[in-house]
């Protein structure tokens, strides 16, 4: 006799099936009842297994769809002693990475960013992209730049550089060092739509600053990653760059 608790049945069938490839990424899963009926057991039952399976971020469910297998995440790995970017650490896992220009224009710069970029009476540009891994959207940023950075940016640049290779190979510019911040927040219209994710659904920020070698400000902005990204800091003694600043 099976003395384990049927909810960890049911979860252990589908953590199986999602592993061997039986139900593959935005597969939709058997239906609660049709989990039910196939254990024996209630609808209740199935609702707590799926529980754990969604708090894993192994399944989605979406009310009035059914349970789907969760896309894979997507991971980034933060050194604190390495000036590199996330597109440096996609291609060099061989990931197809490329860009969608949304906008870049000038505009008049808020409080908070003439704050981050240390501006007095200068304009800035406003940069928007999303980062897409194929065809896959996985994160949308907004970028700032002093006007006087910004004016000798090719914008055919952006469709297909990172803003650190921008700024490096593209104009020129030395990169000293970056402030960071993570934070969360949920996706609101219209930036659900634009990212391609549900309204209310979790965005993972990431808040940075770049600064050249004499501690002026190059660049502030935010990024948003959807939900099936994550960030693992690396932290330890300093290391020579495998990329100079």
């Amino acid at each position: 006799m099976n003395h384990t608790p049927i909810y960890v049945q049911i979860q252990s069938f589908l953590r199986l099936g999602i592993e061997n490839g039986k139900f593959r990424e935005g597969d939709r899963l058997p239906s609660e009842q049709h989990l039910a009926d196939q254990f024996g057991t209630t609808r209740s039952t199935v609702a707590k297994a799926l529980q754990q399976l969604v708090f894993e971020g192994l399944i989605d469910r979406r009310v009035g769809s059914g349970s789907f297998v969760s896309p894979s995440r997507i991971e980034d790995s933060v050194d604190t002693n390495l000036l590199e970017s996330f597109e440096d650490h996609m291609l060099a896992a061989g990931e197809l990475l490329n860009y969608a220009l949304i906008a870049f224009e000038r505009t008049a710069p808020t409080l908070e960013i003439k704050k981050a970029l240390r501006l007095q009476n200068q304009a800035c540009y406003r940069l928007e992209r999303l980062r897409c891994l194929g065809r896959r959207k996985v994160a949308l940023e907004i970028r700032h730049l002093p006007e006087s950075i910004a004016r000798g940016i090719n914008p055919e640049w952006l469709t297909v550089s990172s803003v650190q290779d921008v700024l490096r190979e593209g104009l020129g510019l030395q990169i000293g060092h970056m402030e960071n911040a993570i934070s969360a927040t949920v996706a609101k219209l219209p930036l659900a739509q634009t990212i391609g994710v549900a309204e209310g659904a979790a965005l993972l920020v990431r808040e940075h600053t770049i600064f050249d070698t004499k501690g002026r400000a190059l660049l502030y902005g935010k990024t948003y990653y959807t939900d099936n990204f994550s960030v693992r800091y690396n932290l330890g003694s300093p290391r020579s760059n495998r990329r100079s600043p």
